[in-house]
């Protein structure tokens, strides 16, 4: 504990604000959570940076010692000493990259989780303001900057400040010589860059695979978001993005392993090649072509003292990414979930359903898009919403799922304010069905149990038959099972509204919403598709958006909307009857798109 608060207390002054210092202090405190592995990427550090100032002292000792006499006491002995003590720096180098770079990729894998978990959970307005782009940006580039330049920085930090802090720099002219015999490891390194570059590469694909999984789950599930949350898709959604980054944790490891690999087999060749000189030099010694000055200074000079002294001065573009990636990652985990304070629940709803003056004002606008909006429908009635665009038709549906709250007044179901029902309970008890159909990437059988995914084969089938798709399941060689790709893309219109059609009919809610689900559809998918819908809305309250005013001619109301304000109210004859704004709506139809 007193390691961590000091630990916190060194880095968190380096952020350039109160707000950085604490974002800091949080990502520290994530990463202390896997302390015994920071523990032992501390020693491995500490290892590596020692190494550097322990091979001065040798070079001391051969300064005062092998070239004074002793030097075939030292022929073998001191380039020994060099292998051994540049494998002592290349383990340690492996053992703190590898440590560090375990516990980013760990805390990577929980702060996405975190961020998804909050995703799921965000409100529409939240949505409204942020593009899906910006979330995906966090997720696959803020999350993965912030860990990955906290262990570059950390890095940096300690073991090049306890190295140039034990080094004596000394600036000699160099032995050309020595020089030269030091570009026999070029083509050893050459040979096995190709080879780590190949492997690299490999597993570079497989995680750039994995990434694009990903990305393709967040932009799903994130502009999916009314689906999964009308239709309880939470737990079904966790699990696949706990899949996903499973397997990028997995695959980020693999490249971490193979990265820090390298180094020691790297270190032990340039072992090689320096101990090589020095055997050399010592030759040269015995022969009085060379001085102990030249090869020291050559030692230090090319080895010891530049690299660190380059990282420290580099030090603070990374840094300054790290708080920019870490503010960002904090500011979606603390952004404010839904808010959910309601208690009531209740297993089925009868689905009667009141709006007591009900107004809505957007942020930013001065118009209301409902005002004093009051309607009281039957359980099992159903409804029809008509009204040109713009009459407050789609915000009252958003209202009555509690994507928005009203700015004044009450909806109630059941008697009940829907502000007192628990969250995913008022859900449970809706379904919707809408021009925009959303689907998943998945297989036909999963989106239509998408919203109850412990349906039977035999409900899932029943539930098909009503929507009219069972004729499409059967001529597919894997039945249910096929894929219909991104969003659907696989299906045509009829049979992508059809599929949100079986997936409403087998959840089985009693209040149905339809908005405009018979829009845009030629004239053999209209019948298919309005079929199945009569099907799904027997016994069920229902309310209904529609632009074809044939497609409400059979509702039991049919409530005229204009300016958020009900003008008129009644079955289709006695609207026509009235020669009102039904009737001129009816005349042309053409007004309501």
């Amino acid at each position: 504990m007193k390691f961590n608060m000091k630990l916190t207390s060194i880095l968190t002054m380096l952020g350039n604000s109160e707000h950085e210092r604490q974002n800091l202090s949080r990502l520290l405190k994530t990463i202390w959570s896997h302390k015994s592995k920071l523990l032992i990427a501390l020693v491995g550090i500490v290892g590596t940076a020692v190494s550097e100032p322990m091979f001065a002292a040798g070079m001391k000792i051969l300064m005062d010692k092998a070239f004074v006499g002793q030097a075939s006491k030292y022929l073998w002995l001191a380039p020994l000493s060099l292998i051994g003590l540049m494998l002592m720096r290349g383990v340690s180098t492996y053992v703190s990259s590898y440590s560090l770079s375990s516990i980013s990729a760990r805390v990577l894998y929980d702060i996405r989780q975190q961020m998804f978990d909050k995703m799921l959970l965000l409100p529409v307005k939240y949505h409204q303001k942020h593009p899906s782009s910006q979330i995906l940006s966090r997720f696959l580039l803020d999350a993965n900057n912030a860990l990955g330049l906290a262990t570059e920085v950390f890095i940096t930090l300690f073991r090049d400040s306890i190295t140039v802090l034990g080094l004596i720099g000394y600036l000699l002219y160099l032995n050309w010589q020595l020089a030269l015999i030091i570009t026999i490891i070029f083509p050893a390194l050459g040979l096995l860059s190709r080879k780590y570059r190949a492997k690299m590469r490999s597993i570079n694909k497989e995680l750039q695979t994995k990434t694009e999984e990903m990305a393709h789950v967040l932009q799903e599930t994130y502009d999916a978001h009314k689906v999964v949350k009308l239709f309880s898709g939470q737990a079904r959604a966790q699990g696949l993005f706990e899949r996903v980054t499973g397997e990028f944790l997995t695959q980020t490891k693999r490249a971490a392993r193979a990265a820090t690999a390298n180094a020691p087999v790297t270190q032990l060749i340039a072992a090689i090649a320096l101990a090589l000189v020095i055997f050399i030099t010592l030759l040269q010694n015995q022969n009085g072509d060379t001085t102990a000055g030249g090869f020291v200074g050559f030692m230090f000079a090319m080895v010891l003292l530049l690299p660190p002294l380059k990282n420290l001065s580099n030090v603070g573009a990374p840094l300054q990414r790290m708080l920019t990636a870490a503010d960002n990652v904090f500011a979606l985990i603390d952004e404010p979930a839904e808010r959910d304070v309601g208690t009531h629940h209740v297993a089925r709803a009868s689905g009667s359903l009141s709006f007591n003056q009900v107004s809505l004002t957007y942020e930013g606008q001065e118009t209301p898009a409902l005002n004093q909006f009051s309607l009281n429908i039957k359980a099992g009635e159903k409804v029809a919403l008509v009204g040109r665009s713009g009459s407050g038709k789609t915000s009252l549906i958003n209202l009555l799922a509690r994507f928005l709250d009203p700015s004044s007044g009450s909806i109630a179901l059941d008697g009940v304010l829907l502000a007192d029902y628990q969250l995913a309970n008022l859900r449970e008890h809706l379904s919707l069905v809408s021009q925009d159909v959303i689907l998943f990437n998945d297989s036909l059988f999963n989106n239509v149990a998408y919203g109850a995914p412990r349906a039977s084969e035999f409900e899932v089938e029943a539930a098909l038959r009503a929507a009219n798709l069972w004729e499409f399941v059967e001529k597919q060689p894997e039945h249910w099972h096929v894929n219909i790709g991104n969003n659907g893309n696989k299906l045509s219109g009829g049979q992508r509204q059809r599929v949100a059609i079986a997936r409403a009919i087998l959840k089985d809610a009693p209040i149905l919403i339809l908005d405009e689900a018979t829009s845009a559809l030629d004239n053999e998918s209209e019948r298919l598709v309005q079929q199945a819908l009569e099907r799904l809305m027997h016994d069920r309250t229902t309310l209904m958006i529609a632009h074809r005013l044939s497609t409400i001619e059979q509702a039991d109301r049919i409530v005229v909307m204009e300016n958020g304000c009900i003008i008129e109210v009644g079955n289709h004859a006695e609207l026509l009857l009235k020669k009102g704004a039904y009737a001129h709506l009816h005349q042309r139809p053409s007004e309501l798109a």
